[in-house]
């Protein structure tokens, strides 16, 4: 998991964050990244099921629209 650091500021009524650093995250570090099929020419596909970010090299959902610039 990534390093974070903050500095909290302590109020009776809430928590307020005044400085937060982020240093080298990485996909894979985030919770709702499926990072399994991670490989050259990979897209990130949304999984409605699992509400993650899913990795894969293959789009077979019929649902699945690509509107690009040219190639």
């Amino acid at each position: 998991m990534a390093n974070i650091k903050a500095k909290i500021k302590r109020n009776p009524n809430k928590i307020v964050a005044q400085t937060l650093k982020v240093g080298n995250v990485a996909l894979t570090d985030l919770t709702d990244v499926n990072a399994q099929g991670f490989s050259d020419g990979g897209v990130l596909i949304y999984n409605g099921s699992t509400t993650k970010w899913d990795a894969t090299t293959t789009i077979g959902n019929i649902n699945t629209n690509i509107t690009g610039g040219t190639y």
